[in-house]
């Protein structure tokens, strides 16, 4: 009660006298796992202005890949980026946690079958291309696969009745993001799905890195000495999976994380912007 009330949570409470010791046990747990921390950083994102955060933005470091704004050629890049796929030292994450509501597809998003012709699945496109650049560069590229709560069961049973699309067992691993309580905008009060149970929804892209930690990712790609992960999301069907040019322009400039994106086409096309804000990488949403 003390730790709720001083978060001004306390009315996640208002139905205990309700509830029986199994209910009560739920809702304690799901309580006790909130990061309360993380809350209080979202809640502080939500209130800062956008317009005054964007006045103080600055263009970040870039280049071009086509070589224009560049401190070495394309040729280069994409031999440095080679050499690192051919000796295994690049692994990739899908990120696969959303379900497919907004397509009218009500299944995990990367079941969707997008394919004009061949109706292939999102996933079916994205690992035989992973396949196809393994193939090229003579080395395996692992495949880890976060999905969420919503999704998981599906989506492993999925790739285990299309045989993994060709994967071998070794080089494909699920991890399951997770969650967050969602909560009111103005008032910040967590909201309740019933009487026992907070609403709870994935923790988004912020969540992959503790996710992969606590799932155990990050000692699996350093037990196969990975040094490089190529993150991309599942409703991409564009991605150049692992492209040697990026990957290469990434390791000569030593890199901790590169992100490419493409040219927007006017101030109001809906895609965010990437932006260097005191001294730190951010991107403002549209």
């Amino acid at each position: 009660t003390a730790l709720l009330e001083s978060f001004n949570q306390k009315h996640l409470l208002q139905f205990w006298d309700d509830l029986t010791t199994e209910s009560r046990l739920q809702l304690t747990n799901q309580i006790q796992a909130i990061d309360w921390d993380n809350l209080r950083l979202a809640k502080t994102a939500v209130d800062d202005s956008v317009k005054e955060l964007a006045m103080k933005a600055v263009a970040p470091p870039a280049i071009r890949l086509d070589g224009s704004v560049a401190n070495i050629p394309p040729t280069e890049a994409r031999a440095l980026g080679e050499t690192a796929l051919s000796q295994g030292k690049i692994g990739l994450i899908l990120v696969a946690g959303g379900q497919g509501s907004r397509l009218g597809f009500d299944h995990p998003k990367g079941m969707f079958p997008i394919g004009p012709i061949s109706n292939a699945s999102l996933f079916k496109i994205l690992t035989e291309r992973l396949l196809a650049v393994g193939t090229r560069y003579g080395a395996a590229i692992p495949l880890y696969i976060m999905t969420s709560p919503v999704t998981h069961k599906e989506t492993v049973d999925f790739f285990t009745a299309h045989n993994r699309f060709g994967l071998a067992p070794e080089n494909l691993t699920f991890f399951c993001q997770g969650t967050m309580p969602a909560r009111a905008a103005q008032s910040g009060k967590l909201l309740m799905k019933s009487k026992d149970s907070l609403c709870l929804s994935p923790d988004g892209h912020g969540g992959m890195l503790p996710a992969m930690d606590r799932n155990g990712i990050l000692i699996n790609a350093e037990e196969r000495n990975l040094d490089h992960l190529f993150y991309c999301q599942v409703d991409n069907p564009l991605v150049q999976i692992c492209d040697p040019l990026l990957v290469g322009y990434h390791l000569h400039a030593q890199s901790e994380l590169t992100t490419q994106v493409v040219s927007k086409t006017g101030p109001f096309e809906k895609v965010g912007n990437v932006v260097l804000l005191d001294g730190h990488l951010r991107i403002i949403e549209y």
